[in-house]
């Protein structure tokens, strides 16, 4: 049951952060035209590489460890104090280089600035000792309440192209505030106690393991935008960024899912239960791909009538790159199972690395001329190529400890349900324009898409009436 509202609390809130750019997105996009959201993902993106420098695989490490420990308050008392120690450090050291970097820079440099605040506020970011201990309910609250007074500011303060910096102060502050506003939380877990002879340096390996996917992760994920940037191609920056940024806001639902799960799944490692691992993950990979693949065929249906409806008419070039990055749904799926919710917990951190690796090493050789060639079309086929190759190696290295048996049927009714929704679709955008189209393409394909996978059997309706009954 607390797995259940922990994952209502956490999808909730995802769901959330996915219809705030619905509300925010076409609105920048208009006012602050395509070279300033640009000029914003260029920086974002440079300044988020400091961000993982600061954050060093922290976050990770500490929600599994935090699973480890959280029946032992000794423990876990330590535990917080080393880590969040070794945080300052980290991010102190990489806020000293970017400020170096910034200096040297001779544009954007006021932007760069503005957006360094969130490499500060690291420092003050313990959503790993909730999210170890499963208190989602604290996190969804405060990161609600947050994000709801950005977006009235964003309305307020940002009215033309010359409000940029005003954009991004917005989202570095309130990222800040986010982080300060859990630390009154830290006395009532009595927390605030001196512990001493701490040795923040021995937890250094374990973030270093996972600060390695992390890094090499955005060698495929952001390093294109900020290459797009590099070589002048803001415009088409843009066009790449806000394909790519709907794509991966969707994937949360199926990322929110795994947040929860992976603290679930390391307590079960500890009480070495097996079994419940296997069953869970199996669960979670029909549950991924039941979406992602839904997901892919409705953007295949709607991304041209969606595009001009969402950002305007400046943003034709991104029709086709969304339809391109909707692919990289069904592989970030597959990958978020095996790699977050299984080699994760279980500290398999060489197979995680050595995927996320390959799928860089590809990416850092193809990148290059497919964006000299073909742009913003180029970055995507890149992206796709990439996360493809993360999630085959993932697999094969898996294939003798993890089993999925019977997943293959499920995917062949998860495609014939998907291919009816999608004449669905077709069929509503013939009569329907506009918006009213959007919607109603959005609610009578999803209904459309369950009622076939029930009329076909689907073990993923019979896991929802479960779950279902269990809320009850």
């Amino acid at each position: 049951m607390r797995f259940i509202l922990n994952y209502i609390y956490n999808s909730s809130y995802q769901l959330f952060l996915i219809l705030v750019p619905i509300v925010t997105l076409p609105y920048l996009a208009r006012t602050l035209g395509p070279e300033y959201l640009g000029i914003n993902s260029y920086t974002y993106s440079v300044t988020y590489y400091f961000t993982l420098l600061a954050v060093l695989g922290t976050t990770t490490y500490a929600q599994r460890e935090v699973a480890y420990v959280r029946d032992n308050p000794e423990k876990l008392h330590r535990f917080f104090w080393e880590v969040e120690l070794l945080s300052v450090i980290t991010t102190l050291t990489s806020y000293i280089i970017l400020a170096a970097v910034i200096l040297f820079s001779d544009k954007y440099s006021l932007f760069f600035w503005a957006y360094s605040i969130v490499v500060i506020a690291n420092i003050f970011d313990i959503s790993w000792l909730f999210i170890g201990t499963e208190q989602f309910s604290i996190l969804a609250v405060r990161n609600f309440v947050i994000k709801m007074f950005s977006v009235i500011l964003i309305f307020t303060l940002v009215k033309s192209r010359y409000d940029l910096i005003d954009y991004i102060l917005i989202n570095s502050c309130s990222t800040l505030l986010s982080n300060l506003l859990l630390w009154p939380y830290i006395k009532q877990m009595n927390l605030f106690v001196g512990v001493k002879h701490l040795k923040p340096f021995r937890h250094l390996k374990g973030t270093l393991a996972l600060f390695v996917p992390q890094i090499s992760v955005t060698l495929y994920t952001v390093l294109n935008k900020v290459l797009l940037g590099y070589m002048g191609k803001i415009k088409a920056g843009s066009y790449f960024d806000n394909a790519d940024k709907i794509v991966r806001l969707t994937f949360t639902l199926l990322t929110s899912l795994s947040t929860v799960l992976m603290p679930v799944i390391a307590n079960e490692v500890a009480k070495k239960n097996t079994k419940n691992v296997n069953k869970i993950l199996r669960q979670s990979m029909m549950f991924s791909l039941c979406m992602s693949i839904a997901l892919f065929f409705g953007f295949l249906g709607l991304s041209d009538r969606l595009v001009p409806l969402f950002l305007g008419s400046d943003y034709g070039a991104v029709k086709y790159i969304l339809k391109v990055q909707a692919f990289i749904l069904i592989p970030m799926s597959i990958a978020n199972v095996v790699g977050n919710q299984y080699l994760v917990p279980l500290k398999k951190s060489k197979q995680l690395n050595v995927s996320i690796i390959s799928g860089s090493v590809i990416n850092i050789l193809i990148s290059v001329p497919m964006i000299l060639f073909w742009g913003a079309e180029g970055a995507s086929y890149a992206v796709l190529i990439s996360e493809t190759l993360v999630t085959l190696v993932q697999l094969w290295l898996v294939r003798n400890s993890l089993s999925f048996k019977g997943i293959l049927s499920e995917i062949v009714k998860y495609v014939v349900a998907a291919i009816v929704m999608s004449f669905m679709i077709q069929l509503i955008q013939r009569f329907i324009e506009g918006w009213p189209s959007i919607i109603a393409s959005v609610v009578f394909g999803a209904s459309i898409y369950f009622i076939s996978l029930f009329m076909l059997h689907s073990q993923i309706m019979r896991m929802g009436k479960k779950l279902l009954k269990r809320v009850k």
